[in-house]
């Protein structure tokens, strides 16, 4: 903010204006993000959405999760609609001339999520919302429902819209409640609207059909059957204070918020008792909702107001009296008790507030309440955030009392008590401190279920595994978790195998003889193929280069692909261009994983990745077999002369990709197959895409632009970098802790950043361990994918894409 101020970027409000400049004294920080419109329901939840996903719920606010950094949650962030991201919607358009989209599809440009304002248009429509689609000249309608601690919303009407336009000029872009009880549409009325560097083509850019209708704006007024004009015989900004407090028990939102804010500007005396009155004897539960919230914007919000507001029979109102106990927890010790007696309460939303609330708490008692809260609400994953949000010492210590025989989460294995456990021991792997690890990884060690002591294992790795640093906190555990890598359950075994990658391998006499026994087993081609690789990931914690021999034999077509990824992974260890050549030899029957896994171990030495660059330039290599993220490390290597080469072998020259895309072009127009199409799907484009229900999601959701036309599809594909789609950008981030992690930006909190990178892999990093950060210049599409897809399969690819149904 001084920055922007000393640029002259900040225009201060003179004080005898309404505002004064102490009114933007601060910036709050939000969990979750918008593309463009949010909204807020009648009780004061948040929502939002992007232009495929239509709603969203931010569940937990930025200010719990702040308070323990060592959760490092993945997103603060609830998709709520029961049909889903690129959901299906229904237009009526007659001759459409979509740029972007050639016929009725999906969501794609889904903005202005509004809720119905009250009033007769409430009772007309139930708890509604309105979502503005103006890519396909529709208005879609949701009803919402509680659904735990967030919501759902679902479809009003199945197969129809709650307004669509034959005129493909109609273009809903926003909606704004008025004082009449109507809901405002804004009609943009333009012939084209789609994205203006990847949507139009190209020939538009200059057209004057971009401004067509620039004259022609519409707006329209939604009402209820019944309800006819209505014209208000006077307006908030009018109104005495005692008017302005009446006005706080409208039906219609408009006139609730209209005159809060006024109140709160207006600073009036008087209002304070009117308010009170208005609390203590209104019949309307959103009335004692906006009294309580104008006195608390007034500063004259009292503990012994907040107490009676716990008790009210509206949950809304309750929920909200509870997060507005807050700044009065440190000095109203009944305030405290009563809300520490609601751990009953009927409604879930009120409870999880409740949660919330008491995690600013450090007593006993608060404890006690928490620990009730999450036990009978451990199947919500908002709940277990919640609990787990207190604090990083309640987190170990709810952990504890939940592997407690008498005193756990209750009996049983369930998905709920396995995602609080797993995330629950990420927490204390985030606090690296041995004496605790050692505890937990004592509860694990003994023989149990294998569901709670894999779930606590790929916790603790998860948490230690969000920053380099050295394994020494696990030097004390490394016995106990050798000795379950010998176990016969694989998922503890596979997870210890991860952290025991951490932390080294023990010393001592029975190391040899453990040693001894990984090389039997991963030879043992009567195994498991799981547990053979596990084998060889514990060989390559040695030294591997003892094992060369074996684990080469293992690098063969006819081993099992696991094995084989393991055995070149444990081959990446061994320093020295022997690996390479060996790799190299053996380049062309590697599978894909194989080769994945290959490319890591060439670019790991530096003498090795030389002989990666000479074997692309004499061919033995095929540029296509790398993938995005190993091209950029060549790209963009520290040494000089690596990335000049890199360059003058691994980029196109100017012109080369347009003959590539004419080429390509007329295959369009032979036959082709949707069910091979799916297949190429499957092998190529699902590692990083989803298309209904198959795939990872790296990139965009192809459900968005499956009634793209083929050509303009064909186009993004083959020439990804022109136009990288905002939201998918590929992100290269520098460790403080060292290393550098890169990947598609798929969510954030204000405390982590989470990347996605090939085949669905998750990358979640502490806010606090971010160097440096920074977009790369390169689509994450591959350049050359016609080196993987050949002009017929691309063909039958895009008939699966735009005409799967």
């Amino acid at each position: 903010i001084r920055a922007l101020e000393a640029a002259g970027r900040i225009v201060r409000v003179e004080d005898d204006l309404a505002w004064s400049a102490s009114t933007f004294h601060a910036l709050e920080t939000l969990a979750g993000h918008s593309q463009f419109g949010h909204a807020f329901d009648d009780w004061g939840h948040y929502f939002t959405l992007d232009n495929s996903n239509h709603a969203r719920h931010e569940v937990i606010a930025a200010r719990y999760l702040e308070r323990n950094p060592d959760l490092l949650l993945r997103s603060a962030m609830q998709d709520v609609s029961d049909h889903g991201a690129a959901a299906t919607v229904y237009p009526i358009t007659r001759h459409a001339q979509f740029e972007m989209l050639s016929e009725p599809g999906q969501f794609t440009s889904a903005c202005s999520l509004t809720f119905v304002p009250g009033g007769p248009l409430a009772a007309a429509l139930g708890r509604s919302s309105f979502v503005a689609e103006p890519v396909h000249n529709l208005v879609h309608r949701d009803l919402w429902s509680p659904a735990g601690a967030t919501f759902v919303a679902r479809r009003a009407q199945e197969g129809r819209e709650f307004l669509a336009a034959a005129d493909p000029w109609f273009r809903p872009v926003n909606f704004a409640s008025g004082p009449d009880d109507a809901l405002y549409l804004v009609d943009y009325y333009r012939p084209l609207i789609e994205h203006p560097e990847w949507g139009v083509a190209h020939h538009h850019h200059d057209s004057p059909a971009l401004y067509q209708g620039s004259d022609r704006g519409r707006i329209y007024r939604i009402t209820a059957a019944s309800q006819g004009p209505s014209r208000p015989d006077h307006l908030p900004g009018d109104a005495t204070t005692q008017e302005l407090v009446g006005m706080l028990a409208h039906p219609n939102q408009w006139w609730r918020r209209t005159a809060q804010r006024l109140l709160v500007d207006q600073q009036a005396p008087e209002a304070r008792e009117l308010l009170l009155r208005l609390f203590h004897e209104g019949p309307s539960a959103l009335g004692r909702l906006h009294a309580l919230w104008t006195l608390e914007g007034l500063g004259k919000l009292e503990p012994m107001v907040v107490r009676e507001a716990l008790g009210d029979p509206e949950p809304g109102v309750r929920e909200n009296a509870v997060r507005l106990a807050e700044p009065f927890l440190k000095r109203d010790r009944p305030l405290v008790e009563r809300l520490l007696a609601m751990v009953g309460d009927q409604d879930p939303r009120v409870r999880f507030q409740l949660l919330c609330t008491l995690g600013g708490l450090d007593s006993p008692a608060a404890r006690s309440a928490r620990e009730r809260l999450l036990s009978a609400g451990i199947q919500d994953e908002w709940m277990q955030v919640a609990a787990l949000s207190s604090s990083s010492d309640q987190a170990v210590a709810d952990l504890d009392r939940a592997l407690t025989p008498r005193t756990g989460l209750g009996a049983g294995e369930g998905r709920g008590r396995a995602a609080f456990l797993r995330q629950a021991a990420a927490v204390v792997g985030a606090r690296r401190r041995p004496a605790e690890i050692g505890r937990l990884v004592d509860r694990v060690a003994p023989p149990g279920p294998e569901w709670w002591r894999t779930a606590v294992l790929e916790g603790l790795a998860r948490g230690l595994g969000r920053t380099h640093t050295d394994g020494s906190v696990l030097a004390g555990v490394r016995p106990r978790l050798l000795a379950m890598i010998e176990g016969p359950s694989a998922g503890v075994r596979h997870a210890a195998l991860e952290l025991l990658a951490q932390a080294g391998l023990p010393e001592g006499p029975g190391i040899r003889s453990a040693l001894e026994r990984a090389a039997a087993r991963a030879a043992d081609g009567t195994r498991d193929p799981a547990a053979r690789a596990d084998a060889v990931g514990l060989l390559a914690l040695a030294q591997p280069d003892r094992q060369a021999a074996l684990l080469q034999g293992l690098v063969d077509p006819r081993e099992p692909e696991p094995v084989q990824v393991a055995a070149v992974g444990a081959l990446g260890r061994v320093p020295g261009e022997a690996v390479g050549t060996f790799l190299l030899a053996r380049w062309r029957a590697l599978t894909p994983a194989v080769r994945e896994e290959a490319a890591e171990a060439l670019l790991r030495d530096p003498g090795r990745t030389k002989l990666l660059l000479a074997a692309l330039k004499d061919g033995s290599v095929a540029a296509w077999t790398l993938s995005f993220w190993h091209k950029r490390d060549l790209l963009m290597h520290d040494d000089p002369a690596v990335r000049a080469e890199a360059h003058a072998l691994l980029e196109e020259k100017p012109g080369e990709r347009e003959q590539v895309l004419k080429r390509y072009e007329a295959a369009l127009d032979g036959p082709s197959d949707a069910a091979r199409g799916e297949q190429v799907f499957r092998n190529v484009c699902a590692k990083c895409h989803r298309f209904q229900g198959v795939g990872a999601e790296v990139g965009p959701d192809l459900g968005t632009v499956r009634n793209r036309p083929a050509s303009l599809l064909l186009k993004d594909i083959l020439l990804p970098s022109l136009a990288i789609a905002q939201g998918y950008e590929a992100y290269v981030v520098e460790r403080a802790s060292g290393g550098i992690e890169q990947g598609v930006l798929a969510g954030q909190t204000p405390t982590t950043i989470v990347l996605h990178r090939e085949g669905g892999v998750e990358v979640v990093i502490p806010r606090a361990d971010v160097r440096r950060m920074y977009v790369s210049q390169l689509s994450a599409m591959p350049g050359d994918l016609e080196q993987q897809v050949s002009e017929s399969q691309m063909a039958d690819l895009l008939q699966y894409l735009t005409r799967a149904r």
